[in-house]
This record gives C-alpha cells, structure tokens and sequence, in this order.
C-alpha cells in the first residue's frame, strides 16, 4: 500500500494507540490485518473474543469502494466473526464510549446487578449529559426518560417514544412505543438493566408492543432477541457526505447531494409484540 495513504500500519497504531495500549495492557492478543478483497481499510483482528473491529478512516483514494453495500458485504463474508464498523469520526469523538463497548465485550468491565438498583424517571438534561458520555451515537428526541440509580449514581438509562397507534394487518388499533436509547455507564456492565427497565416501563404504560433499531456498524441484536424481541426487518445503508476537511461524516438527504457520499451499514429492526406474549 503506498505509505501516504491514511491505511498504513504505523498510521493505524498512530491513531488507535488508546485501543491498542488497553489491549496489551489486558494482554488481549491482536493483529493488524488487511482484507483486501472486502476493504481497502484495516482490521483490527481480536481472536479471543473472535471479532473484527473495521477502522474506516475515509480517504479520496479509496471513494469509489463506498458504495451502498461496501460494509454490509464485509458482515455476510465474516459470517463467524464480530464485525465492528468503526467510523474515524466516531473514534475521535466518541473515544472513552467505544474503549468502553470494547471492554464490555472482552469482559473487563466493573458488573452491577440490575436487582440493586432502582428505577427513576429522569429529565432531558440528565438524559441527554448521561448518553452524550456514555453511548456512541448522540441523544436523540424522546418522551420518556427512564434512569437506573445506585444510591445517588445514575448507571443506566433508557428513552422511548411517546404513545403511537397504529393498525394492524385487522385494522385493530394497538400502542406501540420505540424505546430510542439504552445504554451503561462507561465501563461498567448492568447485569439486567434493559431487562428491568422494560419491565418498569410496561408496568406503567401497558404498551401492546415496543419497537427498537440496533445498528448494524456496532450490533447484530442479540441482546434484544434475548429479551423476547424479534427481528422484524433491516433497513438500507444511510449515506452521509463525509467533510474531508473537518474528518467527520454529514447528513445527506442523498447520494447526488453528497460530495463524498459514503455509507453505514444500515440498521435492524425488533419488536417486542407483548399482546401476543401476554394472551
């Protein structure tokens, strides 16, 4: 590869150093391999925990191989492995949240039972500072605010929608809410946390289904299929332009709009039908 472009090894181990450092620090056993048929990017290759962390770092010379299903190509290759899409942009945003997702899947982090804990309704602010911190992806909108609380410190939250009635296939009117965001305090595993927020949730809102997106750079679902949700559909890649200059990615309404359009790997939808659980 030519050593100007932004996917050499040395410039990976420049810009990853704090992953790279956490891992031998643990002694995590890593390599820095290159798939050239699937990527021009490289991978970060953890075998103990058989996953891949795929460093997307956009450079002009590799903008003709993103295209709509670049990255959902690499997912059904690696079929066996883990497959993490980490974009540049999050990496350096969002740094001590993605150390803390990689630490949760190797098993490095402080474990909290959900029994101790006591579920408390939370405002906008707490919300929103607490995932700011805490998740990869920003705080968007929500009606209801939901936090898990050890003593005074708040180690979890989740959001979700207001009350939507939508029809179904009979045209039956049924309460549907989207739970938005969950997510844990940075580097540390709630044993249960989504399971009891739910749980509170459907006690006072008595939903007839509760819907969620994972997306599918960082998830495949298995914490919500756990949980009694099912997989109901996959949505296409979302386009962003990525700005060159400020190394970050843009919404785009389209790929014509984008200058340097680029794309993610789209998202998955579940549904916890509880009508159906509960008859």
């Amino acid at each position: 590869m030519n050593n100007q472009n932004q996917n050499t090894e040395n410039n990976i181990r420049t810009i990853l150093r704090p992953l790279l450092r956490y891992l031998e620090d643990k002694n995590i056993q890593y390599s820095i391999v290159n798939h050239i048929d699937t990527s021009p990017y490289s991978f970060i290759s953890i075998p103990s925990i058989s996953t891949k962390i795929h460093f997307i770092n956009p450079t002009k010379s590799f903008k003709k191989w993103h295209t709509t299903h670049a990255i959902t190509s690499i997912n059904s290759y690696f079929k066996e492995e883990r497959i993490i899409h980490l974009w540049a942009d999050t990496w350096h945003l969002k740094q001590s949240a993605v150390l803390s997702r990689v630490a949760g899947l190797l098993g490095y982090t402080t474990r909290i039972h959900a029994r101790t804990l006591k579920v408390k309704r939370i405002d906008i602010h707490t919300l929103n500072e607490f995932i700011e911190s805490n998740h990869i992806s920003g705080s968007p909108s929500s009606k209801i605010k939901l936090g898990l609380f050890q003593g005074e410190k708040l180690v979890a939250v989740a959001s979700f929608s207001g009350k939507r009635k939508i029809n179904d296939r009979d045209g039956l009117s049924h309460r549907s809410y989207e739970l938005i965001r969950y997510c844990n305090l940075n580097d540390h595993t709630v044993v249960g946390g989504l399971s009891k927020l739910l749980k509170y949730f459907i006690k006072e809102y008595s939903p007839d289904d509760i819907m969620t997106y994972t997306d599918s750079d960082w998830s495949a679902g298995e914490s919500f299929t756990k949980l009694g949700f099912e997989k109901m559909d996959h949505s296409v890649p979302i386009v962003y332009n990525w700005n060159d200059a400020l190394k970050i990615r843009e919404k785009s309404n389209n790929n014509l709009d984008a200058k340097f359009p680029v794309f993610n790997a789209g998202s998955n939808k579940y549904i916890l039908n509880l009508n159906r659980i509960n008859n």
